[in-house]
């Protein structure tokens, strides 16, 4: 599992959204399992509540894409990893002062590039410009999936 999916890049797997067709093409090229942590979790969860609280789904589907990305989860297509929270923290400080001055990073997008560089990952997948030049400037590969190098 060398790619990070930021939450951004997981609902579309499971909603219809914009960049649902480019997402499902990586995760179909790569051909490996999507690690997937808490932050992910409590993230894609909320994000999910939001869209009902939008009127963009209704309840019915929420539970339906809860149950599908637990059926995920079940079945290795996503994979619980355990996050070091204190080594992660540190990792943020470190890339929250190289670059969210110079990029407008916000917290939980610096935690979740401070994730993927303490895991090892090469790509980060994002479609948030911002979370992607922190993931370059912290070494990673960063996925546009707008499109944009």
């Amino acid at each position: 599992m060398k790619a990070y999916y930021d939450t951004g890049s997981l609902l579309p797997l499971y909603v219809e959204e914009v960049f649902s067709d480019v997402v499902t093409q990586l995760v179909e090229a790569r051909k490996e399992p999507i690690a997937f942590n808490m932050l992910q979790e409590i993230e894609f969860e909320n994000a999910m509540r939001l869209k009902v609280f939008r009127r963009d789904i209704s309840t019915a589907q929420l539970h339906a894409v809860l149950a599908a990305r637990d059926e995920d989860i079940q079945s290795g297509r996503l994979v619980r990893r355990l996050v070091n929270w204190p080594q992660v923290f540190v990792e943020s400080q470190r890339i929250s002062a190289a670059s969210t001055i110079r990029t407008g990073c916000r917290t939980l997008d610096v935690l979740h590039v401070a994730i993927a560089v303490k895991w090892g990952c090469e790509l980060f997948v994002t479609a948030d410009d911002r979370q992607a030049k922190a993931a370059k400037m912290a070494g990673l590969k960063a996925f546009d999936l707008r499109g944009k190098p």
